[in-house]
């Protein structure tokens, strides 16, 4: 089970989905035109001595700010005008790069998890990542929003919707006119706290497609088994599939599009993507990487 790849081969180009570029993040993302895609994913390295198989993830604090602050500038020219790009990152770091950004061009959601702790850290255990969206002239609107709706609270659907509500005095005005608190058959509009397993335990046993060393061979989580004993890759920050298709419906309807993947790394965010029928390129500095995503998209 699984497909050969090779980390010194070709990497996935397709010209209804997408293509992967290998290189350094700057480089790469320099030589794509102005307003060329409809929105931006970046999982960069969080600066917290993650190993990602290339230099390292451990730079001076000032330095990887002003890094970061470099491609986020880059992201926001090869995306369309009020395009929203996405920033993952932990809250502590990711504040020192809002704080160097217009506070009128940005937003801070939060991904939400209660399925990863550290046992071994007798402290606050983390259960949420903040990604931090920014643009570049007029905020962005959700482009699927109806498919981006929550349910509603039981609360609110069992004592509030269809009712009416009475008029209140407003700022300009003594009472205003009754109205009717409505219900979507879609549920509420999209929240700035996302609820998404992390891939820890179960979730990650379903989605942390990996990279055998061993068999020269790209294969999925299910394999895993077959391949006890081998020199497998995996990659350590992967993201879930369902976070990454919420973040591609905010910036394009499914069929259309083109986003650009900063940080590759295993794919997950392009295989949402292709899944959707929205165009990607994907850059990534370790061919290793850019290989395991490879063989997962040549699989999907």
């Amino acid at each position: 089970m699984g497909i050969r790849v090779s980390p010194k081969g070709r990497y996935y180009s397709s010209s209804r989905c997408g293509k992967i570029e290998v290189g350094d993040v700057l480089d790469r993302l320099r030589a794509h035109r102005n307003g060329s895609f409809d929105g931006a994913i970046a999982d960069p390295p969080y600066n917290i001595g993650k190993d990602f198989g290339t230099s390292g993830d451990r730079m001076p604090q000032e330095r990887y700010v002003e890094w970061s602050l470099e491609w986020i500038a880059e992201l926001l020219r090869v995306t369309k005008r009020g395009a929203p790009t996405y920033v993952y990152g932990f809250s502590e770091i990711l504040a020192r790069i809002s704080s160097r950004l217009p506070l009128g061009r940005q937003r801070w959601l939060v991904w939400h998890y209660t399925n990863k702790t550290v046992p071994s850290l007798r402290f606050w255990q983390r259960s949420h990542e903040s990604i931090l969206c920014v643009w570049s002239s007029a905020r962005p609107r959700i482009a699927s929003l109806d498919e981006l709706r929550e349910p509603y609270t039981e609360a609110y659907a069992s004592g509030c919707a269809g009712k009416p509500r009475a008029g209140t005095a407003g700022r300009y005005a003594r009472r205003g006119a009754q109205t009717t608190y409505n219900a979507h058959p879609n549920g509420a509009l999209p929240r700035d706290v996302i609820k998404s397993p992390a891939l820890a335990g179960g979730a990650g046993m379903r989605e942390r497609w990996f990279l055998c060393r061993t068999c020269s061979r790209v294969c999925p989580p299910q394999a895993l088994h077959a391949h006890a004993g081998h020199d497998v890759a995996k990659h350590p920050t992967q993201k879930p599939l369902a976070l990454a298709r919420r973040l591609i419906l905010s910036m394009t309807r499914p069929g259309r599009g083109r986003i650009v993947v900063p940080f590759l790394g295993s794919g997950s965010e392009c295989v949402a993507a292709k899944r959707l029928g929205v165009r990607f390129a994907g850059i990534e500095a370790n061919p290793e990487y850019a290989a395991l995503a490879t063989g997962w998209l040549m699989q999907e």
